[in-house]
């Protein structure tokens, strides 16, 4: 857990666009600052649609695995 220090709780009271966005001056990365409350809510929403593997490259496996069990059903 990343706690803000003082300066950054009160430039995030001063913002004015909802979701707060955080940049990684290393990078210019943008990150949406959401309540846990509003994340587990939407986590919640998407996950029925949510892939239960982590590489893109597995798909090709899982088609051909679910193609194959289809066919047995037939």
């Amino acid at each position: 857990m990343i706690e803000l220090t003082e300066e950054q709780r009160r430039a995030l009271d001063l913002q004015t666009e909802q979701p707060p966005i955080i940049v990684d001056p290393r990078n210019r990365q943008e990150y949406l600052l959401i309540r846990r409350e509003v994340y587990e809510k939407v986590r919640g929403i998407l996950k029925p649609f949510g892939r239960a593997w982590d590489s893109p490259e597995d798909d090709d496996l899982i088609r051909e695995t679910k193609s194959c069990n289809s066919s047995k059903l037939a």
